[in-house]
């Protein structure tokens, strides 16, 4: 891999060079949610990812998201186990869904207190940017912070008015349904949209059906913005093909675990989700809050008999509110939040996929409540940021099964403190040198702690993970050419990790594995070559080892280099996009015993538009997996019977058509 790195280097300098002789245009400033202080230039690693109207659309969260160093996702195929990412190494161990990584979506939190995130409700044809904060933010964001993901859908100005519609259907019986209706009146704007998708799946048994709802209105005033947003997701069957062993692959790739299509593995979801941010300007300075209420209703059938029937209920509410201000030369923030998280979980028999006898009845929940304060001391030539963050997160369970049906309590109380330095140089209006040092700490989420090896109860030998860590970055940025280089260092103790256990495979149980080091460099630039072409690329080149008990190795299922290249061409409607990923090598399991080879992919989407009388019309074509390349959507990392493998579809097309009128 270090050739590529060597490669991307002479390119960006010898790119650099022609940059600085033909043009040094100063950009228009950029201002950053995710960092809360500073906006417009954070002592902080963050990416940002940007979509125009009109261009390509990711189909999916890993096409919005990935293209962005030291960020790793996986698992699209599979949506009973749902997207798994992580950043930095945060959030690598998760199963199912996200961990370790906070999401937002329009100032609204998508994760929960106790650190879990689900993105299969994201509208990601609407995504507008995407800002992708690295460096360690529980100072700004509290628990489960190792990574900040910003997710701004488009305004109302930025989208054609009246309504939109779009049809797509491709390869293993992939379909979609989507209807978009925007309307903008004089101070205030709407945005509703519909959707539906199915598919019947690469692998046997891992086809899919959900619908969704998604609603934003803006009213702005002078001194006043107020945002109301609701998602609705309805997911009626998701069934999960499982892991296979390599013989099985090499067998039949596209073949289901037999004990999954036994005991009917799936899930099922709703969710809804409603939130009210608002904005406005007071004699003590600019006061931002939100609120927001979640429900989640959840079942979920996993390939065992014991416990394998899952009924959880979640109810996820929460307040927050800052307050910004600015005197001279310096700049500050005040903030706080309150959110409780409530889980009913039950789980019964799975008796070859019917519903059986009880085994757990368990209510458990997360409360936690913080206060942070930034500050940034911003001279001409240089800034200072600091700040802290005090948390305090209350856990309970009430066990109304248990041994013998007698009730259970359990509780605990956490309390973090997390604070935050950095400085950035600026050389010129153009480049800038930063360094950062801060802090993170996860708590085991609640299904994470109620997963307990020794049955019923929360599993109390499992404990939160601190990190800490630092950057140091030099970034360039005109209107033709931005780039950036990066390089970090993270210490985390007591990282957590999953495992499985024989006679449930297919439940994921956690532990504590010692200490871990994380280190590496981060490359990415993108450069516009005239007014029709766009070039853009990014390399990671990093380490994620740890130390248990006298032993060292490299944690599971994260690459430790890999390198990102798109080209994009725009012309009169007409839009061309390739891109191309190498994915280095990984470990599928603690010991390091068993290594996932290292891939490439590329991709290929056309598109052009159509205006007949004032109706448009655009047809496109995507080809993915160009190359039918042999690898991996998801490694299911320590599973037992090393069971790691879920294969990736091979080359797949999809077509599409959008009108608006």
């Amino acid at each position: 891999m270090s050739k590529y790195f060597i490669i991307l280097f002479a390119l960006l300098f010898q790119v650099n060079l022609f940059a600085i002789n033909s043009d040094t245009l100063d950009l228009d400033t950029v201002q950053l949610k995710s960092v809360l202080i500073n906006q417009s230039n954070p002592a902080l690693t963050v990416s940002k990812i940007s979509y125009n109207e009109n261009e390509i659309r990711p189909i999916n969260f890993q096409d919005a998201i990935e293209f962005s160093p030291s960020v790793w996702i996986t698992n699209s195929e599979n949506q009973a186990q749902d997207n798994r990412m992580s950043i930095r190494g945060f959030g690598a161990r998760s199963a199912f869904g996200i961990r370790g990584i906070k999401i937002v979506l329009d100032d609204i939190p998508l994760t929960t207190p106790d650190g879990q995130s689900q993105v299969d409700n994201i509208p990601f044809d609407l995504i507008q940017n995407i800002e992708i904060l690295k460096s360690l933010s529980s100072t700004r964001h509290g628990n489960a912070s190792g990574g900040v993901v910003y997710v701004n859908t488009f305004s109302e100005l930025s989208l054609v008015q009246g309504v939109r519609s779009k049809l797509s259907f491709g390869t293993h019986g992939h379909k979609t349904k989507e209807a978009t209706y925007s309307k903008k009146r004089d101070k205030s704007s709407t945005i509703l949209r519909i959707s539906q998708a199915e598919s019947n799946g690469y692998r046997g048994h891992s086809g899919y059906k959900n619908k969704s709802l998604f609603f934003k209105h803006t009213i702005d005033l002078e001194k006043v913005k107020l945002k109301i947003n609701s998602l609705y997701f309805d997911s009626p069957y998701a069934y999960d093909p499982g892991g296979l062993t390599i013989e099985s692959v090499n067998e039949n790739r596209s073949q289901a675990r037999d004990r999954n299509v036994l005991f009917n593995a799936q899930e099922s979801v709703k969710q809804l989700q409603a939130g009210l941010a608002l904005d406005w300007k007071t004699a003590a300075g600019t006061v931002k809050s939100s609120l927001y209420y979640s429900n989640r209703d959840f079942i979920g059938l996993l390939p065992f008999t014991n416990g394998g029937y899952v009924e959880l209920n979640r109810d996820f509410a929460g307040l927050e509110m800052s307050l910004n201000n600015s005197f001279n030369e310096f700049e500050w923030t005040l903030g706080a939040s309150v959110q409780s998280q409530a889980d009913d979980r039950k789980r019964f028999q799975n008796n070859e996929g019917v519903k059986g006898e009880m085994a757990m009845d368990q209510l458990e929940s997360f409360d936690s409540y913080g206060m942070y304060a930034l500050g940034s001391l911003n001279k001409p030539k240089y800034s200072l940021q600091a700040g802290v963050r005090f948390d305090v997160h209350q856990i309970s369970m009430n066990d109304n099964f248990g041994l013998d049906q007698q009730y259970v309590d359990y509780s605990s109380r956490l309390r973090a403190y997390s604070p935050n330095i950095g400085f950035t140089y600026n050389l010129n209006k153009n480049d800038e040198l930063y360094a950062n040092y801060g802090s993170s700490y996860e708590t085991p989420s609640l299904s994470e702690l109620s997963a307990n090896p020794d049955g019923s109860g929360f599993n109390n030998q499992l404990s939160p993970m601190v990190s800490n860590g630092f950057d140091i970055g030099y970034r360039k940025s005109n209107r033709r050419l931005s780039y950036s280089f990066t390089a970090f260092h993270i210490e985390t103790k007591d990282e957590i990790v999953r495992y499985e256990l024989e006679g449930f495979e297919g439940m994921n149980f956690y532990k504590n594995l010692g200490l871990s080091n994380r280190y590496g460099i981060e490359v990415e630039g993108s450069l516009m070559l005239g007014k029709h072409h766009i070039v853009k690329a990014s390399h990671t080149q990093a380490k994620y080892e740890f130390e248990n008990q006298g032993l060292k190795g490299e944690l599971a299922g994260i690459p430790k280099s890999n390198v990102e290249f798109e080209w994009a061409y725009n012309k009169n409607g007409f839009y061309f996009k390739l891109d191309f990923k190498q994915v280095s090598s990984m470990f599928a399991d603690n010991n390091n015993e068993v290594k996932i080879p290292s891939y490439a992919l590329a991709n290929i989407a056309v598109k052009n538009n159509f205006n007949i009388k004032g109706f448009s019309l655009n047809l496109g074509l995507q080809i993915r997996n160009l190359f039918d390349e042999k690898y991996y959507d998801n490694i299911r990392t320590n599973a037992f019977g090393n069971r790691f493998y879920e294969p990736a579809s091979l080359r797949q097309f999809i077509f599409s058509v959008n009108t608006t009128f």
